[in-house]
């Protein structure tokens, strides 16, 4: 049954800062235009990437990369180039149409929260069904994150950094069945590659026992600078010393609406996007036209020769 949010605009699901995220670096808005301008120019020179993105995206990306423009082009490239790197975490994932989305809402709900921390940071909360179904699956939900509802984010959204919390007081054993280390491997590429590391802090809260060896996987991927912003809690209470209570739906006692009312507005802005998934269902990087070899490294291998990836 769906929640009824009438009187909830899906306008407000991500409220920026855009004025003081570029005083935070430094910048005016004609220093934005500016370097928006060198990256559009840039990419009037990569003939195999498939479009040119508007001036949020560019922004978003100039953002994540600390203004550096060597980095936002490697990032942009990137954000292009793994959707055929990584098939099965961003083909066939159209949230308007694939045909395992019930296994996304089933198994739980990932909602970005409405409103920034006073430093200026996005929270992210995925949570967990506390259900009966037989089909669900973790690892859908979290590619259901990265493929589709960090997408809204790039159009829509600017921050500082990223704040996760991942809440596994319902998770099932079963939903953790189908994650293996290579899927734990190439989440962790994904924050370094296309979300530029902006994760300021991952708060895993009350995890089971059942899924120690897959966390220590987790932090064993990571960066040392990242797996230090890594904190395990076993109440809600540890993370108020890292988040503001009156940013936290009012499942944990907050201010803001509810888990589910959130879920809702995300499935509506999901059909908002409808356009752009479906683009994004055809949309190729042509490889025979990029002027520089890609950079070898254990997933890219060498231009025009993808490694084939074994998710098993």
């Amino acid at each position: 049954m769906s929640i009824l949010v009438s009187k909830i605009s899906t306008k407000d699901l991500l409220i920026t800062d855009r004025e003081n995220i570029r005083k935070k670096w430094g910048k005016t808005k004609a220093d934005v235009d500016g370097d928006i301008k060198i990256i559009r120019d840039w990419l009037t020179t990569q003939p195999h990437l498939p479009e040119i993105p508007s001036d949020n995206m560019i922004e978003f990306f100039l953002t994540n990369c600390k203004y550096s423009i060597e980095k936002t082009k490697q990032n942009l490239d990137m954000y292009y180039t793994i959707r055929d790197m990584l098939p099965y975490i961003y083909r066939g994932k159209n949230p308007n149409s694939a045909s395992d989305m019930d296994v996304v809402y089933n198994t739980g709900d990932i909602i970005y929260l409405p409103k920034l921390t006073p430093e200026l940071y996005r929270i992210c909360l995925a949570t967990f069904n506390d259900t009966d179904f037989e089909n669900i699956d973790s690892r859908r939900l979290f590619i259901h994150l990265l493929a589709n509802t960090y997408e809204v984010r790039i159009h829509e959204d600017l921050a500082m950094g990223d704040i996760y919390i991942i809440d596994f007081t319902n998770l099932k054993f079963r939903a953790v069945t189908t994650t293996t280390p290579m899927l734990l491997k190439h989440y962790v590429y994904i924050l370094e590659k296309v979300m530029s590391n902006r994760m300021k802090q991952l708060h895993f809260l009350k995890p089971p026992s059942f899924i120690s060896n897959l966390l220590a996987i987790v932090k064993n991927f990571l960066s040392a600078k990242l797996r230090e912003r890594v904190i395990t809690h076993k109440s809600v209470e540890s993370i108020l010393k890292y988040v503001p209570l009156e940013l936290l739906p009012t499942d944990y006692g907050g201010e803001e609406k509810s888990i589910k009312e959130l879920a809702e507005l995300w499935k509506e802005k999901m059909v908002e996007y409808k356009d752009r998934f479906e683009f994004l269902d055809t949309m190729k990087v042509n490889e025979d036209l990029r002027p520089e070899k890609l950079k070898n490294d254990e997933l890219l291998g060498y231009h025009g020769n993808f490694k084939k990836l074994d998710v098993d």
